[in-house]
């Protein structure tokens, strides 16, 4: 066996995104350490050798599945022969559970340990999936705190260690500056447009962050609205949709979708990465989601009561706060205590970050946050102590142990 080799799949650009600052960090205490697998730009940049790149194998959809099948079946065969070879000392599967809970049982069976990072959101849906989990991994490492526990509880050696957001996006930012930096005029009310990374959420959220644009200029006409662009592939898709709405003043910009949004005073968001980053930055936001109809009917009336956890929200920042009013605390009750309350559209109970999805993404409703988050004073310091308490949430107690040095420990114990 080649000593101290990890063998590591990281399947979509999430898990390229944190895997990436796991090796950098591991390289970092043991530069000798040899890391090889599936992943992407940034995990190549850190040090690792792709195997393969997981644009070929990460798909959305039928069509584009049955396109990529050969890539995929090739992929997986590649592993699996890996896990066998007995080159490595260790597997590390990142998040993308479809395939790499299947990929555990293998690296099981040929006796090689797997430390799990990201874990699956067993706390959503498939709850029962923790049992699988219990029988294939060795240990799990979150980066979300109340995970620790619940795959304790299921007998699985599992450490909380934080969220790398939480320190690549700076604790109060300073504005003033960055506004400098990026352009933008630091008079006038600045509103972050977040349309999504892909062009059908582009095409279906992005009208109505345009159409809500217009009617919030009625009343403040001088605002400048920025839409931090997530690539420059989703250049034309988004000029197409703004050349629609002349009226609207939106400046595209190729800077951190962070750092735009630390220097607005408020946003609308399409839900996914980018609320976790709004959040962390500091800006008051509504999250928006719209599906196609067919996809969003089959969601609610399907597998929502099959598979999914009755209370569970869409926005990370929501996930969060309400795990922190069970505990009694969190951003729920610092609005509460305001006399606030933000109410969810679909089920009634208090939140913390407003969801606006499907049929009540309205241009209208959205709007209308805007005009809270920038006219109420007391919903707005709330909500930025509310962030501040996320960031807490998300960050390990100093006497956990890194995510680098956990792996680390792992292979020395070989």
């Amino acid at each position: 066996m080649i000593k101290r080799s990890i063998l590591l799949l990281a399947g979509e650009a999430s898990g390229d995104y944190h895997a990436a600052a796991l090796i950098r960090q591991l390289k970092q205490l043991a530069p000798d350490i040899r890391v090889t697998g599936i992943g992407g730009d940034k995990l190549a940049d850190a040090g690792m050798e792709l195997v393969h790149h997981y644009r070929d194998i990460n798909t959305i959809g039928l069509s584009e599945g049955f396109q990529k099948v050969r890539n995929i079946i090739a992929a997986y065969s590649d592993m699996k022969r890996e896990l066998r070879s007995g080159r490595h000392s260790l597997f590390i599967p990142v998040d993308f559970p479809d395939v790499n809970l299947r990929l555990c049982r293998v690296a099981k069976k040929s006796g090689l340990p797997v430390c799990y990072y990201i874990s699956p959101q067993v706390w959503a849906w498939r709850k029962n999936r923790i049992n699988k989990i219990a029988g294939r991994v060795d240990r799990m490492m979150t980066i979300f705190p109340f995970e620790e526990q619940l795959y304790r509880d299921a007998g699985v050696r599992a450490d909380f260690v934080g969220h790398t957001m939480v320190h690549d996006i700076p604790a109060e930012p300073d504005k003033d500056l960055l506004r400098r930096k990026l352009g933008i005029e630091p008079s006038r009310i600045a509103v972050a447009i977040v349309p999504g990374s892909r062009p059908a959420e582009i095409g279906r959220t992005l009208p109505r962050m345009c159409e809500a644009a217009q009617i919030y200029m009625v009343n403040h006409p001088d605002t400048q609205f920025i839409l931090p662009l997530a690539g420059p592939h989703l250049f034309s898709t988004v000029e197409a949709i703004l050349s629609q709405y002349p009226a609207v003043p939106v400046k595209v910009h190729d800077s951190e979708a962070s750092q735009v949004m630390a220097a607005c005073d408020c946003g609308l968001v399409t839900s996914g990465t980018a609320t976790l980053q709004a959040a962390l930055a500091e800006m008051p936001h509504a999250v928006v989601y719209v599906l196609d109809s067919l996809t969003w009917w089959f969601a609610l009336r399907i597998l929502k009561p099959l598979v999914m956890e009755k209370d569970i929200h869409v926005a990370m920042a929501n996930v969060l706060a309400i795990h922190g009013e069970n505990l009694g605390d969190g951003p729920i009750k610092e609005l509460s205590d305001k006399g606030i309350q933000i109410a969810c559209y679909e089920c009634g109970r208090p939140l913390f970050v407003p969801e606006l999805l499907q049929y009540n993404a309205t241009p209208e409703k959205l709007a209308g946050w805007l005009e809270r988050f920038t006219s109420d004073r007391s919903l707005r310091s709330a909500t930025i102590r509310g962030f501040k308490q996320i960031r807490e949430m998300l960050t390990p107690p100093a006497e956990h142990q890194t995510a680098a040095k956990i792996v680390l420990d792992m292979i020395t114990q070989r």
